[in-house]
């Protein structure tokens, strides 16, 4: 199970994400979600309005299967990609994370972190992000 680390739900609360569905046959869909809360290690849900639900709803019913990179409109700032599996309540977009990638440019750039032993993960963004956070 992947375990979200103290500066991961800051980013996803503080600034929303980009989320990235897919029908069955692959066509992509993003959009983008201001604010998101995070319940638990790994689970995130997503306020949506009647139009998101629309443009997300057959790609949901078809392929769970969802990306998430922190950010808000304009801007990707946390080097993360989370996948996992997406199902609609009501407005509410709820996903279970179970793997999560860094993004950030060079070597470490497609580096899964979510098979790192936690504290491993912690230590990696320790060394090398020096953020406190997403502006307020």
């Amino acid at each position: 199970m992947a375990k979200l680390t103290p500066r991961m739900k800051n980013w996803l609360e503080g600034l929303g994400a980009h989320i990235g569905t897919a029908t069955k046959k692959g066509f992509p869909t993003v959009i983008v979600i201001e604010t998101a809360k995070v319940e638990g290690d790994n689970i995130v849900k997503f306020q949506l309005s009647d139009a998101q639900v629309d443009q997300i709803k057959q790609n949901i019913s078809e392929n769970p299967r969802v990306s998430i990179g922190p950010g808000g409109l304009g801007c990707i700032r946390a080097a993360y990609q989370f996948k996992g599996g997406a199902k609609l309540e009501g407005k509410t977009l709820v996903v279970e994370v179970n793997e999560i990638y860094c993004t950030k440019p060079g070597p470490e750039a497609a580096l899964r972190l979510d098979v790192l032993p936690y504290e491993s993960a912690v230590k990696f963004e320790s060394t090398r992000w020096k953020d406190t956070g997403p502006p307020k």
